[in-house]
């Protein structure tokens, strides 16, 4: 017989954290009195429902287990007021995340994430569970068989950590990209502290007291971020078997990531204006409603070796634009509207207050990046069908994003506005399993008949 586990007391945490913000109305009460008789009443209110909420915490963990038998079942059991069962087989698993930040790392607890195949995000299954039993259940429902490893070189890890940065800090990783006259060096750490330190003195000398906080917050954000790729990008590893794609890493904070082949939805080639200075592209693999946050690897331009062993498949969109006469303009309208705005207070600063035409033109520069990035998408964005497989530009921000889907199970939806059925244009959405929807904007209506009628072939 199958042993029945529970789940680490960490579990609990989920619930108490939907559940404490009923300690907040007696609190709310006490500020409407203001009075202390009232805020000691609330108080002692506050204490006897934070006991009832542990007491029913502690009930629901003990109540709930899950078990796993011989043949790689898992069966979930949540139990307080009424009973509920899951049935999820290892079969249909299309990834799978075992996360350890450090205050589960001091607990013994890890975070499991489980995404069933053709699942929204809403529908996967969140576990927390002992390490030793996590490691089990990855081992047990996705288990890894003679994979090939690939362990970054400094430079590879450097790209990394940058390309895996977030977009606050691309804006400020740009800035410092310009000004820097010597290579990249290899420490993440290094480039954190000195450059921020360089921005500081330069805000100190050169810019009023507003702008200069606004440049000194950017920095700091590009800090925190790269600081936090670097720690990610510890002991990091990426492999691969004849079934599954993998990576894993981390120091402070440790996570894995696995995922099916055969359920890949799509491989996504970020184009950044940093990945373009550095020359290597950052590769990203959704399956299913899995996003990680991290990119799978890093290639560099030329040396592709890795990127053929890992998505042998992938094929990029072709360095050709679809026909822009009569393009839409939304491509432009998210950034140039703000743009327009910030740049008409920069010119009335001018004359009415001139000390905040500096800190003005920050915000104006910044509208200005994503505006070239809309002039990017307006240029590139698109889609092609080659041998067999739907491939698309799209730009989202300052990415140009290079998708080749990999899932057979593609449905296409078009939308034509009144204004674009004039042109004979239309905006072409593909949806594919996990409620995930790429979209192709403003696309001639001529062009896309190809891919409908490829897919009324397959189907």
């Amino acid at each position: 017989m199958t042993q029945q586990r529970h789940y680490h007391p960490l579990a609990a945490l989920r619930f108490l954290r939907k559940a404490v913000v009923v300690c907040l109305l007696p609190l709310a009460n006490a500020l409407l009195e203001f009075s202390l008789n009232a805020l000691l009443t609330a108080l002692r209110q506050d204490a006897a429902l934070l006991l009832f909420l542990c007491g029913a915490s502690s009930i629901l963990l003990e109540a709930s287990s899950w078990a796993l038998d011989e043949a790689g079942v898992l069966r979930l059991r949540w139990a307080f007021l009424s009973k509920r069962e899951r049935i999820i087989r290892g079969e249909a698993l299309a990834a799978l995340t075992i996360e350890r930040p450090l205050f589960f790392r001091l607990l013994g607890a890890s975070r499991v994430v489980l995404y069933p195949v053709g699942q929204p995000a809403k529908r996967a299954v969140t576990l927390y569970l002992h390490k030793e039993d996590a490691q089990e259940l990855a081992d047990r429902l996705m288990p890894v068989r003679d994979p090939v490893c690939h362990r970054p070189a400094g430079g590879e890890r450097a790209a990394l950590v940058v390309l895996g940065a977030n977009g606050l800090s691309t804006l400020a990783l740009t800035y410092l990209a310009i000004r820097q006259s010597r290579p990249f060096p290899l420490t993440a750490e290094a480039v954190a502290l000195s450059r921020l330190n360089v921005l500081v003195r330069f805000a100190a000398h050169w810019l009023p007291a507003g702008a200069a906080w606004m440049l000194v917050l950017a920095g700091s954000l590009f800090g925190i971020s790269l600081a936090r790729s670097f720690v990610q990008t510890v002991h990091y590893t990426v492999w691969h078997t004849a079934d599954q794609l993998g990576s894993r890493g981390g120091w402070l904070s440790r996570f894995e990531f696995r995922v099916r082949s055969s359920e890949i939805s799509y491989a996504d080639v970020r184009v950044s204006p940093i990945a373009r200075l550095m020359k290597r592209w950052p590769v990203f693999v959704v399956a299913g409603s899995c996003r990680p946050e991290l990119p799978l690897f890093v290639y560099r331009s030329g040396q592709e070796e890795l990127f053929r062993e890992l998505l042998p498949e992938f094929r990029m969109p072709p360095d050709t634009r679809h026909d822009l006469t009569h393009r839409s303009a939304v491509f432009f309208a998210p950034a140039g509207i703000p743009f327009g705005l910030c740049l008409l207070l920069v010119l009335v600063s001018r004359s009415v207050l001139p000390a905040l035409t500096g800190t003005l033109l920050i915000p104006t520069a910044v509208f200005a990046v994503f505006l070239a990035g809309g002039l990017m998408g307006w240029l590139k964005e698109g889609i092609w069908l080659r041998e067999g497989r739907f491939t698309l530009r799209r730009q989202k921000g300052v990415y140009l994003h290079c998708i080749c889907v990999f899932h057979p199970d593609v449905c296409l939806r078009t939308f034509q506005s009144p204004w674009a059925a004039r042109y004979q244009r239309m905006t072409l959405t593909l949806a594919l399993p996990g409620q995930v929807r790429l979209k192709v904007r403003s696309i001639p209506v001529r062009d896309a008949a190809p891919y409908l009628n490829a897919l009324e072939q397959k189907t």
